[in-house]
């Protein structure tokens, strides 16, 4: 048998007559070559060129088919070789077996391989020629909705679906309700109106509740005329010759009958695409899946201006539909941090926007966000035009939540009880049934797919998983409801306890960075269950409080390493504040160190901090505990050298070593080498200080467990680099000095800890960068210093970035500066008399010499002065003099200054601070420069020089060999004679 093909391959169209149709029929199979379609009880797609090959040997069943006859029909004007041809024909062989197999037959292959000739056709093959079909109807396009809005922040989305559109068929919209799904396509419907000569037809299925119903429904809107029993045949028969986009929208009701209507369409009809909207997939063959997220939000960061907050979609969209609501309404800068949080809160979700620009054009936007918690019974005024699912928030969520299974809708409930993400074995221990160890994955894998979780890429081997914010409002309200809140909230701080208190111990083995990230993305959950703890119905045997205690304890490692300390501040009183007596004393003493040391670092109440840590100490005296013994003494060290109380905490610095020494924590003996030489340094001992310091940073170095790079709440080896650093310059070693600083520098950065950053900037780093005259790196230092401070609730180093900040300004800005503001600053933080200081006081006498106000700049310095041999403060004391000297010289003086700059060579010299040493011959020798005479300077100076060891790009050494050079016949350079209080920067002696 061999029929002859079909000679014309155009497509019929509804008008024209149609000729005679051939079907062959073999076995369960039916091929008709002009509809292009082979069926087994359903269309199966094979495409186009397996198709082709079919037909070629179907049509001459039991002759051999030459490969280049094949070849030729196949790919009439394009070369291809052999492998093309096998591989088509194995689809073909594929489809055909698989499908057979399905009416369980298969004994015998279709095709036969016919080596040297081709391939025949091996199976009866019956040739039907069926009468010409009657013309069909016109097609007529189901109008698209009206849709008046214009979709905002969606361009990117709807230029990527009309791409994907000309490469696949069946294209799926999905996201939760309110997302903007059918606006997205509605948008995208005149991008591609073009390449569909039949229209664009747009079937809402969101009335359906029976999926037996859709292809009535289908036929119903594209095909009046069909009134058959089944309709889904004469349906694809009639969409064959078409070309057009069929939007397929709100799904979800019937998905679980879509996919093989939707797979039959496609089969059947080749010019038909498929644009589909659902709240979850429809799990058809070829379906590729667009998830359409909420618009883009402005991130929860303070200072947001109205025009940062317009560059996010979100607030966009409601800024347009409050101005809609309110003529005139125009974003402004008071305003865009109330309109940033809306938008955050709400999720960036369209529908929740539209519904929150009513009740904000009437409260404002400030009362608008203060409501947000009570959203479902805000925003309930949508346009009345609107499908009911969308006139209100709930009714939206409702939609969603009345397609779900009991189980789903009892999972979903209970996942409200989380705060940010989750992960499966939280599901299993907080949302499942006990016992219940299989139906985890089953129950996410369900709501995820149907938009109700959002799963995200973690670093571990599992998924993090969340709700969106508005979702998780709506399941805490169904969660109430139902009345289990309380159950849950409990299981929840339960799992949250277990999984911190196996952590416990690995927190000193593993590095901390992998322990962050384990642990970090908890603490939401972490705050939630302790918030539940304080603040639900305690329990009668005390179980509540315990938790609380127990919980607040296993969090602090998390505090620390992250630098919240407020938060540690605020937790560990809370848990000491409760009623119920301790099981522990151990505990008690515990939360008390926690606390001390939370108050220490953030300044929150220095006297009460030191009541902490007397009572620390002596609890852990009695009950022997040397560990919080070691934390109380270097607490009250912090605290009386922010005091300067620097003769006592020499004394603590001393017994924390005695201790120490008998500790088996190895990074105690280090921290109390680096006590010992702070209190050295700052008292004026340079020498012992830097000996001191380079005994903690030995100590330091020895190995020790991947979890100790913050023993003590800090990175003990970066802080005593940055001391050894300021020690070295003042040493004159300013070489090794850059090479500390640069490590220090480095191992902060990869360290990542807030803490220990801060204080290595505001002891060291920033000093040291004006010390040696480098502005620029000051300023930058001072920038990422004020940030951390104020981001971690540091009291002390964010007013320390402020006044460095102030300095700076004063230092560019020269004679024209304004000292007051920076004196202001200072005013404001004296209270709390930290020694460093005195350094700050000193270059607010210097800028107020040169602004010409030189009595105030002596009593300033002199107050300084007096301060300093109080509280033996020896370190910057010589430097002090000197400025004093400075200032007298300025008025004229001569005699008293030369006396000062000697004072402080001698005193300098005796504390081995070279640096302060070269300053004060520099002021010696412009003093004796300006009175015509040398004296001793040039020898004085050309001795110091010779002890340096590197800057020779510092202010003070290139000042130091500039006057060596005047002196020895050259030309004194410009600005030389008026000295530190007539520079600006750049200027030899800015100092």
């Amino acid at each position: 048998m061999s029929p002859s093909p079909d000679p014309s391959p155009s497509m019929p169209t509804p008008e024209a007559s149609a000729p005679d149709e051939v079907v062959y029929r073999f076995g369960s199979f039916n091929l008709y070559p002009a509809r292009q379609l082979l069926t087994a009880d359903r269309p199966i797609a094979i495409g186009g060129r397996a198709l082709d090959i079919l037909t070629a040997l179907v049509e001459r069943a039991g002759a051999v088919v030459t490969k280049e006859e094949l070849v030729s029909r196949t790919w009439p004007t394009t070369h291809v070789g052999e492998n093309n041809l096998r591989v088509q024909v194995a689809k073909v062989r594929q489809a055909l077996a698989l499908y057979e197999q399905e009416g369980g037959r298969g004994d015998q292959p279709h095709i036969l391989f016919v080596p040297g000739q081709g391939y025949r056709f091996a199976r009866p093959v019956h040739r039907q020629v069926l009468p010409a079909a009657q013309p069909a109807p016109p097609l007529v396009a189901p109008p698209l909705p009206q849709h008046l809005s214009r979709p905002v922040g969606r361009a990117d989305v709807i230029a990527a679906l009309a791409a994907r559109l000309g490469r696949s068929r069946l294209l799926t919209i999905v996201g939760p309700g309110g997302i903007g799904k059918t606006t997205v396509a509605l948008a995208l419907a005149p991008e591609v109106a073009g390449r569909y000569p039949d229209g664009v037809g747009f079937i809402d299925l969101s009335f359906l509740t029976d999926g037996a119903l859709v292809p009535a429904a289908l036929a119903a809107r594209l095909a009046p005329h069909i009134q058959a029993q089944d309709p889904l045949p004469p349906l694809v028969a009639y969409l064959r010759p078409r070309r057009m986009l069929l939007i397929l929208d709100s799904c979800e009701p019937v998905v679980g009958a879509l996919a093989p209507l939707v797979e039959a369409i496609l089969a059947g009809a080749p010019g038909i695409d498929i644009l589909a909207t659902s709240r979850e997939s429809l799990g058809a063959e070829g379906e590729v899946i667009q998830r359409l997220n909420g618009l883009a939000v402005p991130p929860a960061a303070g200072g947001l201006t109205a025009a940062q907050a317009l560059d996010h979609a979100a607030v966009q969209l409601f800024v347009d539909r409050v101005a809609a609501c309110r003529g005139g309404f125009e974003l402004t800068d008071a305003d865009a941090p109330a309109v940033a949080e809306i938008c955050r809160r709400l999720d960036g979700i369209p529908l929740g926007l539209e519904l929150a620009a009513g009740p904000a054009a009437a409260h404002g936007v400030a009362g608008m966000a203060a409501r947000l918690d009570d959203r479902f019974r805000l925003l309930v005024r949508g346009r009345r035009t609107a499908a009911v699912r969308h006139q209100t928030l709930r009714a939206a969520f409702d939609w969603s939540y009345a397609l779900l299974s009991p189980a789903e809708r009892r999972v979903l409930n209970r996942l409200g009880v989380f705060a940010g993400g989750f992960d499966l074995a939280a599901v299993q221990a907080v949302a499942l049934e006990e016992g219940d160890t299989t139906a985890a994955d089953l129950h996410i894998a369900g709501l995820v797919t149907k938009s109700l979780v959002v799963a995200a890429p973690a670093g571990g081997d599992q998924p993090r998983l969340r709700l969106l914010d508005t979702i998780r409002t709506y399941a805490r309200e169904q969660l109430a409801a139902s009345g289990e809140m309380d159950a849950v909230c409990r299981r929840h701080a339960a799992h949250y306890l277990a999984l911190l208190g196996a952590a416990a111990p690995q927190w000193e083995a593993q590095p901390a960075q992998e322990m962050l990230a384990r642990y970090t993305p908890e603490l939401d959950n972490i705050r939630h269950a302790l918030d539940w703890c304080h603040g639900g119905l305690f329990a009668e045997d005390g179980s509540n409080a315990a938790a609380a205690r127990t919980l607040t304890l296993a969090a602090s490692p998390l505090w620390v390493r992250l630098s919240l300390w407020m938060e540690a501040a605020q937790r560990t009183s809370q848990a000491l504040a409760l009623p119920q007596p301790f099981a522990d004393e151990r505990q008690q003493l515990q939360l008390l160190t926690l606390k001390g040391m939370a108050y220490t670092i953030t300044e929150m109440q220095g006297e009460e901090a030191v009541g902490i840590w007397e009572t620390v100490l002596a609890m852990a005296e009695r009950l022997g505990d040397d560990s919080c013994q070691l934390q109380a003494l270097m607490g009250i060290w912090m605290i009386y050298f922010d005091l300067g109380r620097l003769r006592d905490t020499l004394g603590l610095a001393r017994r924390f070593q005695a201790l120490a020494a008998a500790h088996p924590d190895r990074a105690a003996p280090a921290l109390a080498e680096r006590m010992m030489g702070a209190s050295l340094h700052i008292m004026g001992d340079q020498l012992g200080g830097a000996r001191h310091t380079e005994a903690a940073i030995r100590l330091s170095r020895v190995a020790a467990p991947p979890g100790q790079t913050l023993r003590f709440h800090a990175n003990q080896r970066v802080l005593a680099q940055s001391t050894l650093a300021g020690l070295l310059w003042l040493l004159g070693q300013i070489d090794r000095a850059e090479v500390e600083q640069r490590a220090y520098l480095e191992e902060a950065a990869a360290l990542g800890h807030a803490l220990t950053t801060c204080v290595a900037f505001g002891q060291s780093t920033c000093p040291l960068a004006l010390l040696m005259g480098d502005v620029s790196a000051a300023q930058r230092h001072g920038q990422l210093l004020l940030a951390l401070s104020e981001r971690h609730g540091m009291v002390m180093w964010r007013h320390w970035a402020g006044c460095f900040e102030l300095l700076i300004q004063a230092k560019r800005a020269g004679r024209q500066a304004d000292p007051e503001p920076v004196l202001r600053a200072l005013t404001a933080i004296t209270d709390l008399s930290h020694p460093r200081y005195n350094a700050l006081l000193r270059e607010v006498a210097l800028a107020l010499g040169r602004a010409g106000e030189t009595a105030k700049a002596l009593d300033l310095i002199t107050t300084s002065v007096e301060r300093s041999r109080r509280n033996e403060e020896g370190w910057c004391l010589p430097e002090l003099i000197r400025v004093r000297g400075e200032l007298l010289a300025q008025r004229g003086e001569r005699r008293e200054p030369e006396a000062l700059f000697r004072q402080a060579l001698e005193m300098a010299g005796e504390q081995g601070a070279l640096s302060w040493q070269l300053r004060a011959a520099v002021s010696l020798a412009r003093l004796h420069m300006r009175g015509g005479a040398m004296g001793d300077a040039p020898d004085l100076l050309a001795g110091l020089l010779a002890r340096f060891s590197g800057g020779e790009g510092t202010t003070d050494i290139r000042a130091a060999r500039a006057f060596l050079a005047h002196f020895g016949g050259g030309m004194a350079p410009a600005g030389l004679l008026a000295g530190p209080l007539g520079a600006a920067e750049g200027g030899l002696l800015t100092a």
